[in-house]
């Protein structure tokens, strides 16, 4: 017998990757080099900051005193019934409060400029010689002022009471407490002239409603007597009462008389003689009230009649009554500006007066150490890994 063949079957299986190349270690020598580096570099973006930042804080770095205040903006007012000049004495809610109108004015180039011309700011902040990072410098213009004032003083205002705290710095504890002095100075100088500017608003407006008020009404009296010149007549309505109560008389009369003729006719006889008397006096009564009703009606005031003379007269009374009613309100309202302006006080109460300090605070030079070398750490901690990146990817 044959022997049975061996079937070769189909290999199945995966080929087999190509082995990776692994990168050598690299030599003691370069990782060594490498470490130096680093620690070069350390030193130069960390230490070397971090050390000349020591040297020069606590060598040639000038102590900086500090002077601290706080105040708020106060107003008496008494209120007014008439409730006219409200919109131009108080400050509402549509306007800014008078704390803030003080913050960005001790934060303005105005006062900057003023309190230089009166403290000689640039030669304040000049003092150490040998300091030129916290000293202003020599020549500097008033844009560069500006910055190192927000540098050199601190303004903090509480929103909800109005109280504003100010810090003041400078090289000599008095300066920084003449610095503090001179804002408050400034500031309630600012609140004075914001109350005058507000109460002469006020009073300028009231004596102007009046002038108005006084014009309308020497206007109407005008017209009234124009009117009468007219029409010579005083007051056409006194005319029509006066006809009115004769025809009323007259009507009582004539009730009179009917009441007469009833009663003698229900106990004479037809041929009386008082009848006829009493019947003629009724017919004359009524013939009389008659006329005067017609002329009531039919007269007539240089081609008008009387109802419309009557009528023009009416709406200039009206006209008049209301610009006597509004000369009174205007006469009011100028009184009360006038007692409310001189009873206001708009005033600036400081109830922590500028403090003059012992011990310096400033510059706090253990916070700046620490500070520069976080920076620096972090700046070199960038530059480590951006260096082992780009290696990396080589």
């Amino acid at each position: 017998m044959s022997k049975p063949q061996a079937v070769k079957l189909a290999d199945t299986s995966k080929p087999s990757e190509p082995p990776v190349k692994l990168t050598p270690p690299a030599p003691k020598k370069r990782r060594k080099v490498r470490h130096v580096l680093l620690a070069l570099s350390f030193v130069l973006f960390v230490v070397a900051p971090v050390v000349a930042s020591a040297v020069y804080l606590y060598t040639f770095a000038t102590d900086q005193y500090h002077s601290k205040t706080a105040f708020s903006v106060r107003s008496e007012e008494m209120s007014s019934p008439l409730d006219v000049i409200g919109a131009f004495t108080q400050t509402g809610s549509n306007s800014a409060p008078d704390s803030e109108i003080i913050y960005d004015f001790i934060r303005s180039q105005p006062l900057i400029e003023d309190i230089d011309k009166e403290l000689d700011l640039r030669s304040i902040y000049n003092i150490p010689e040998r300091d030129p990072v916290f000293a202003l410098g020599d020549d500097r213009s008033i844009e560069q002022l500006v910055a190192y004032w927000d540098r050199m003083v601190t303004v903090e205002i509480d929103s909800n009471s109005g109280v504003l705290e100010i810090e003041t710095r400078a090289f000599t504890a008095e300066d920084a407490q003449r610095i503090a002095e001179t804002i408050i100075a400034k500031s309630a100088d600012l609140v004075e002239d914001l109350s005058r500017i507000a109460r002469e608003d006020s009073m300028r407006f009231t004596v102007q409603d009046v002038v108005k008020a006084e014009e309308r009404l020497k206007e109407n009296r005008i017209r009234i007597r124009e009117f009468r010149s007219e029409y010579q007549i005083i007051d056409p309505e006194a005319d029509v009462e006066s006809q009115v109560g004769i025809i009323a008389a007259l009507q009582s009369k004539l009730a009179d008389s009917l009441i007469d003729l009833e009663v003698i006719q229900s106990y004479s006889v037809e041929d009386d003689p008082r009848l006829p008397n009493i019947r003629r006096r009724v017919d004359a009564i009524r013939n009389q009230i008659a006329d005067e009703r017609a002329a009531v009606s039919n007269q007539s005031l240089n081609g008008k009649s009387l109802s419309e003379v009557i009528g023009e007269y009416e709406e200039l009374l009206v006209d008049l009554e209301f610009s006597q009613n509004a000369y009174t309100a205007a006469l009011a309202a100028e009184e009360q500006a006038r007692i409310e302006a001189n009873r206001r006080s708009r005033y600036l109460a400081v109830h922590v007066p500028p403090t003059r300090a012992q011990d310096s605070l400033y510059p706090d030079r253990f916070l700046l150490i620490v500070v520069i070398f976080a920076c620096a750490f972090a700046f070199w901690g960038v530059l480590v890994m951006i260096y082992y990146n780009v290696r990396d990817r080589r």
